[in-house]
């Protein structure tokens, strides 16, 4: 059942993250957010081509779907996982912590690369990922998403960079992760979460190289529509 259990779990939490809700809301707005600024469908780029409001829903969805996604996960373990352990290479391990950690990982992916665009618009298309996985987190532990805004918003509010912000948050969040682990406060599966921060991370590869040239943009420069 563990299989079972698992593949559920991905392929339910990948088609919550894939919901496009940036695209949704342009889309509402007669704009096609693939043609303007960075071309995602993040917070951020709603922020830029449309405006504050527009921006704040697009956050709130997507920080939800990744609630959505990782709390289906905790409601299912019990069902197809009934003891709520698993021994997973010689070692006990906690269903529901594997299972938030697929669907974490899952829903970031599915938000970065969305296949319902990919079915409307021929091509690959999402956010970085940020939003889902701060929801994703937020059912798993407070604590990790206090930390990364600890971080992440001060950073934004000085540097003007999301990104900067962003990364590092993730970080942060990624450190809070090991405190809590090495703690007790947090299962030992949820070290896999480091992982997911690194991915994070590298889905800013692009943002990195702008910070370093200096060409990256800050908060509140608007693109034209």
């Amino acid at each position: 059942m563990l299989l079972v259990y698992l593949g559920v779990v991905v392929v339910l939490a990948y088609l919550i993250g894939a919901v496009p809700i940036g695209a949704l809301v342009a889309w509402f707005h007669r704009i096609d957010i693939s043609q303007h600024g960075s071309g995602r469908t993040g917070s951020t780029n709603v922020l830029r081509t449309i405006g504050r409001r527009a921006a704040a829903l697009v956050l709130l969805g997507d920080f939800v779907k990744g609630s959505i996604a990782v709390g289906a996960a905790r409601l299912l373990a019990p069902v197809l996982i009934p003891g709520g352990t698993v021994s997973l290479l010689g070692v006990t391990v906690s269903a529901v912590t594997l299972g938030a950690v697929l669907a974490a990982f899952a829903a970031v992916a599915g938000h970065i690369w969305s296949i319902y665009l990919r079915l409307v618009q021929g091509k690959w298309g999402g956010g970085r990922g940020i939003a889902p996985a701060l929801g994703a987190i937020m059912v798993v532990s407070p604590w990790i998403v206090l930390a990364a805004a600890v971080v992440g918003i001060p950073t934004m509010v000085i540097s003007r960079y999301v990104s900067l912000a962003s990364i590092l948050g993730t970080i942060a969040a990624s450190l809070t992760v090991v405190l809590l682990v090495l703690t007790g406060q947090l299962d030992q599966m949820g070290l896999l979460f480091v992982l997911l921060g690194a991915f994070l991370i590298a889905a800013h590869r692009d943002n990195i190289e702008r910070l370093l040239k200096g060409t990256e943009r800050k908060l509140g420069e608007q693109v034209k529509v």
